[in-house]
């Protein structure tokens, strides 16, 4: 068993001579007379060298993973981290730290003296060397101007100075003298002056003054007035011959015109030559013409200014005032009260104008006439072009509007309108058009019913805070004027006409949706047009509010959800269309479509029919469900369910056997379709709901579901569970089809005749082949693309075998046994350079951590630096202030003893 630790480190110390019998006088004397070191710092040495014996972070030892006998030591098995890292400092240190220290900073004195830098050069060597260097210097240099040499002279263009005898300058030009030589331009004044062309040159060719500032100033006054009457002078000639060819002009435009002068005009101001035609005539005459032409000029009509571009505020301004001057005028004609004179006299303008179907107030609110019939269109009533549920639109009829939903499900028209500007849209909409261009506006004298009925209404109305103060104001107006009641609020209150307008008619959004609710539920037949009016002013109003209303029809739905029945009367089904019309559908997820969804669904899946009535409804809500599901084609499993139920209910003979997995309900009373009953085509209305059942309305039923899997088979035709939803529905459809044809051909064999009515009408017959065809192409075509799933794309590859490989001539000094010697030496670079890599990033680290170390140590100076330096001056600062209090103390305490 080895030594313990305690052990080791006494043997350690012992050994060092660190313990154990101390040292006599003597011997102690003796040691420091034989010039041994100092034994403090050999004992320190020592204590050093066993600590770091005994430290086990000291020494790093890479364990080998397998001893090869005969393999020399490996290089790097040990090392002293600790030991290289402090090197690594220590070097970084010496030249690191100095570069980063001498950054940026310029000047310091660096020896370049001779041999300065040369140790082994003795001292009489290099004080002779620079002796000799500063002597040849001194020659090198001082030669070029020294005057005492008589082999040099100076000279001037190549001539000496001292053969020149008279000091001419042009004798010293470059040419010779020659006058057309270039002169530079420093030379040519002065030669100029000596011709003396220059005025203040005196005769015998000495140069001119100089001017002073005065006189320079004075000659340039002199020119600009000299320039100024050179341009006065040419204007007025300009002058001269512009007023010689106006009076010339006569005489030219007689020689244009053939030398027939033109008569002279009325006006005077007649055109050109007439100055001089003047001449002609009498003064009399002359002031005839004149005074004629001030008459004619008196009946001219006047130009007007334009008026200005109104805002919208301004606008809207206007039409609530105009609103409140009619109800005004209205309630004092009820009363029997007469006007004003003025309002008198406009009346009996108006009347013998023609205008007195209204009692003289005028048209009042233009009715704008849709193209299709005499009712007023909604869409031109309220703003934007908003799109509405196809359960509103026009069955072919020839009525504007009826109670018939439409079932084909086709995509609606995208809307033209902009919804930036909402208010900038409903004002463009309600008020009249001057211009007559955006709105085709028909008098009231036209449609003589609708005025008669909008006339007995208030021009004013306050706006509801609840639903029942709204039915108060709506006691005595019949329900075709409610969108006239609802356009008039909402122009009264309009968010740019007072500051509480806005709260207002978002508190009237809420009365409205319940309103039309409540008329859903209470009148019978429902008013379609003026519903779907009333659905497009809470489409523009929660464009505007979107909370209020949304919080609004989130309360509706909470409430059906919570109800114990899943029955759904006309208001919830009116309610259900209006969040198709006015919210986004397609969205993943939103807060009121969403939990709509949910409760159509809740409704389809746990209210099976047991009537036509309740089938009617169900139907309806599929229509709605594939209404808002056009655009993101979303998978609703329930319907699929309901209409796969309705259609084995309707069947006229009972399916033996259940294709698929739907769950089926039997009702207490059949539902099947009995033979022999005519059939007119028609769509599913309203009535059918819930005013009575009719004799065709279970055959409208088949054909309505019929139309609805259609439907849903174009959405998702593209699913990859296609088949798997709707081969049952090709199965039921199918055996209706060949049920109905079995029983018809074998009552047709029996009887013998060919005249009897078949189990089915012929338009739902040839309903049912055109639909099992379509569903037989969309599955065949399913089955065809369909593909089976697989891991992976590709041929399977073989599980890789490999045979180890066997070196003959192994040794254990060679690393690589490749024969190619060039490919050798190029795999070796290549390890020798990701070797050298890794070592320059590994250095390159260290140096950016040694670095950031230095600038924090140098930080951490400069700040302690600074607060000393601030505590010191605050010191300072503050015995100042208190000796100078105690000086005031002690003035204040001498001046009171006085």
């Amino acid at each position: 068993m080895p030594p313990s630790q305690l052990k080791r480190l006494k043997a350690s110390l012992k050994a060092a001579g660190l313990v154990g019998p101390q040292k006599s006088k003597k011997e102690k004397k003796q040691a420091s007379k034989s010039g041994k070191s100092d034994p403090r710092a050999d004992k320190h040495l020592k204590l050093q060298s066993i600590r770091e014996e005994f430290n086990p972070f000291e020494l790093k030892t890479t364990r080998v993973k397998h001893d090869v006998s005969g393999r020399a030591k490996i290089k790097g098995a040990q090392g002293r981290p600790g030991v290289s890292k402090q090197i690594g400092e220590e070097h970084r240190r010496k030249t690191l730290l100095v570069e980063i220290q001498k950054r940026n900073k310029a000047g310091g004195i660096v020896d370049r003296r001779f041999g300065e830098n040369d140790p082994t050069m003795p001292p009489e060597e290099r004080m002779l060397e620079r002796f000799t260097r500063e002597k040849q210097s001194r020659l090198r240099n001082g030669d070029i101007f020294n005057l005492e040499d008589d082999d040099m002279g100076l000279t001037h263009f190549g001539q000496s100075l001292g053969e020149l005898d008279d000091f001419d300058e042009r004798d010293m030009l470059p040419d010779g003298g020659d006058d057309t030589a270039e002169v530079p331009k420093w030379r040519k004044r002065g030669l100029e002056g000596e011709d003396g062309e220059d005025e203040g040159s005196d005769a015998e060719g000495e140069p001119a003054r100089k001017k002073t500032r005065a006189e320079i100033m004075k000659e340039v006054i002199q020119k600009s007035k000299m320039h100024k009457y050179a341009r006065q002078k040419a204007k007025e000639e300009d002058e001269d011959v512009r007023e010689q060819l106006d009076a010339q002009m006569g005489d030219i435009w007689a020689l244009l015109t053939n030398n027939k002068p033109l008569p002279p005009p009325l006006l005077p101001t007649s055109g050109i030559g007439d100055a001089a035609k003047q001449g002609d005539k009498t003064e009399v005459e002359r002031n005839q013409e004149y005074d004629a032409a001030v008459r004619e000029m008196i009946f001219d009509k006047r130009s007007k200014p334009a008026e200005r571009t109104k805002t919208e505020e301004e606008k809207a301004q206007e039409e609530a005032e105009r609103l409140k001057k009619l109800e005004e005028e209205r309630q004092m004609r009820m009363r029997g009260e007469t006007g004003s004179d003025d309002e008198n006299d406009r009346e009996g303008l108006k009347q013998v104008d023609g205008d007195d179907d209204n009692f003289g107030l005028g048209s009042g609110i233009p009715v704008m006439l849709s193209t299709k019939g005499g009712q007023p269109n909604p869409d031109e009533l309220v703003d934007g072009d908003y799109e509405v549920d196809e359960s509103f639109e026009d069955d072919g009829s020839g009525a504007e509007y009826s109670d018939d939903y439409n079932t084909d499900v086709s995509e609606p028209e995208a809307g033209e309108g902009d919804e930036d500007d909402l208010d900038a849209e409903f004002l463009a909409d309600v008020l009249p058009d001057k211009e007559g261009k955006a709105k085709k506006l028909v008098p009231s004298s036209s449609i003589a019913d609708d005025v008669s009925k909008d006339d007995k209404l208030a021009y004013t109305y306050p706006c509801p805070e609840t639903h029942k103060e709204f039915l108060l104001i709506l006691k005595d107006v019949p329900i075709e004027s409610l969108p006239t009641v609802i356009q008039r609020i909402r122009i009264l209150y309009n968010p740019k006409l007072a500051e509480g307008n806005k709260a207002k008619l978002g508190n009237f959004a809420v009365v409205l949706l319940e309103h039309i609710i409540h008329v859903a539920k209470t009148v019978f037949p429902l008013p379609f047009s003026v519903l779907e009016a009333a659905i497009r002013h809470l489409h523009a109003l929660a464009k505007a509010h979107p909370l209020k209303v949304s919080e609004a029809f989130r309360e509706r739905l909470s409430a059906l959800h919570q109800k114990t029945s899943n029955e759904m009367n006309a208001g919830d089904l009116i309610m259900l269309t209006a969040i198709n019309t006015i919210f986004p559908t397609s969205d993943h997820f939103h807060p009121v479509v969403t939990p709509a969804s949910l409760l159509m669904g809740k409704y389809l899946g746990q209210s099976p029919p047991d009537s036509l009535r309740s089938m009617c409804i169900g139907t309806y809500i599929i229509t709605l469900l594939v209404q808002g599901q056009r655009l993101s084609k979303r998978v609703i499993p329930e319907a699929v369910n309901y209409i796969l139920l309705s259609l084995c209910l309707l069947s006229p003979v009972p399916l033996q056997k259940l294709p698929g997995s739907f769950p089926y309900h039997e009702p207490p009373a059949s539902l099947h379709i009995k033979a022999g009953t005519e059939w007119e085509p028609r769509k599913l209305s309203f009535s059918d709901m819930f005013d009575g059942i009719t004799a065709d309305t279970d055959k409208a039923l088949l054909s309505t579901l019929i139309d609805l899997l259609i439907k849903l088979a174009e959405l998702w035709v593209g699913k990859s569970a296609f088949p798997e939803v709707f081969t049952p529905a090709q199965t039921i459809l199918q055996h209706i089809l060949n049920t109905t044809n079995q029983i018809t051909s074998k009552h047709t064999k029996k009887t013998n005749s060919k005249s009897l009515t078949p189990l089915l009408p012929s338009p739902l017959i040839s309903k049912l082949t055109s639909a099992t065809t379509t569903l037989e192409s969309h599955l065949t075509h399913a089955h065809f693309t369909r593909r089976p799933l697989e891991l992976h794309h590709h041929r399977p590859l073989p599980i890789p075998s490999n045979i180890p490989k066997f070196e003959e001539s192994y040794s254990l000094d060679k690393r690589s046994y490749d024969p190619d010697r060039e490919r050798m030496q190029i795999t070796k670079l290549k390890a020798e350079h990701k070797r050298e890599r890794k070592g320059a990033l590994r250095e390159l680290r260290k140096d950016a951590s040694f670095v950031a170390r230095e600038k924090l140590k140098e930080e951490k100076a400069a700040s302690k630096e600074y607060h000393a330096k601030m505590a010191r001056l605050t010191a300072m600062i503050q015995h100042e202030e208190g000796q100078g209090k105690n000086d005031y103390e002690r003035e204040k305490r001498l001046r009171k003893k006085r």
